[in-house]
C-alpha cells in the first residue's frame, strides 16, 4: 500500500485511465456490456463492509484497521449487499461522471474500483481481486471524500447509489439479513450484528405484563 497522493478532485479521463488494470465495463451498448466480464463485484463490497465495521477478517487485516469482535465480513453483509443492490437496480446504470453501463451491485463495485485507482493506482495489485479491498483506511476515506465532493454526479442515479453506500452498508451488516430464511421465515443462527452491538434478540414479553393486574379483569361505572 502507498501513501495517500495529494487530494484532486475526481476527472472523468483520469478515472477512465485506470480502468485497464481493473475488469470495468464502460457504455457501449448492452451487447457489449453483455460480452464482458464484470467487475470483481464480492471483494469490493467485503471491502466496504469491512471499511464501515472493521472486524478480525483479511480485509479489515489488510487495511489497517480491526477490531477485536467480528465485523461486517462476518456478519455476511457483503453478499447480502449485493442481492439489495441486484434488488434494487436490476437496470444499466448510465451517467457521469463514471460512464458505466452495469446494473446493481456491479455498478457500484466499478465505482469503487475506479476511484480506488486514482487514489492510489498501486492497489490495482493486492491480495484482493477489487482494487477498493487493496486500499488502507486512510484511502478508503480519501475514495468516499471524493466521492462525495459537491456536484459529482448531482441529479444522476449515480448521485443516489452514492449516497446510501455507507449508511446501507453500515446497516446490513448489524442486521440479520444474512441469516434470515426467507422460506422458512426464521433465522439460521444469531446475527453477528446482534452480538456485535449486546442486542438480546426478539422480546417475548415480561412476565409482569402476563395476565391482569391485581386479577382486575373488568370495571364497573
Amino acid at each position: 500500500m502507498t501513501p495517500v497522493p495529494e487530494n484532486r478532485p475526481i476527472r472523468r479521463r483520469v478515472v477512465l485511465g485506470g480502468a485497464v488494470a481493473i475488469p470495468v465495463l464502460l457504455a457501449g451498448g448492452t451487447a457489449r456490456a453483455a460480452a464482458l466480464p464484470l467487475p470483481p463485484v464480492d471483494d469490493a463490497l467485503a471491502g466496504l463492509v469491512a471499511f464501515l465495521v472493521p472486524g478480525r477478517d483479511g480485509f479489515s487485516v489488510w487495511q489497517g484497521r480491526t477490531s477485536s469482535t467480528d465485523g461486517g465480513v462476518a456478519a455476511g453483509a457483503g453478499p447480502a449487499l449485493r442481492y439489495v443492490y441486484d434488488q434494487a437496480i436490476p437496470y444499466p446504470i448510465v451517467g457521469r461522471p463514471f460512464d458505466l453501463n452495469l446494473p446493481g451491485a456491479a455498478a457500484v463495485a466499478a465505482i469503487l474500483n475506479l476511484v480506488a485507482i486514482e487514489v492510489d493506482p498501486a492497489a490495482a495489485l493486492g491480495p484482493f481481486a477489487a482494487s477498493f479491498a487493496n486500499l488502507s483506511f486512510a484511502g478508503k476515506v480519501e475514495v468516499f471524500r471524493r466521492l462525495e465532493e459537491p456536484g459529482l454526479a448531482d441529479g444522476t442515479p449515480v448521485r443516489f447509489i452514492l449516497d446510501t453506500l455507507p449508511t446501507l452498508a453500515a446497516f446490513v451488516s448489524y442486521s440479520e439479513a444474512a441469516v434470515f430464511d426467507r422460506a422458512a421465515n426464521r433465522l439460521t443462527t444469531i446475527p453477528v450484528g446482534w452480538r456485535i452491538s449486546a442486542y438480546q434478540g426478539i422480546g417475548e414479553g415480561w412476565n409482569e405484563f402476563r395476565g391482569y393486574y391485581r386479577g382486575i379483569d373488568r370495571v364497573t361505572d
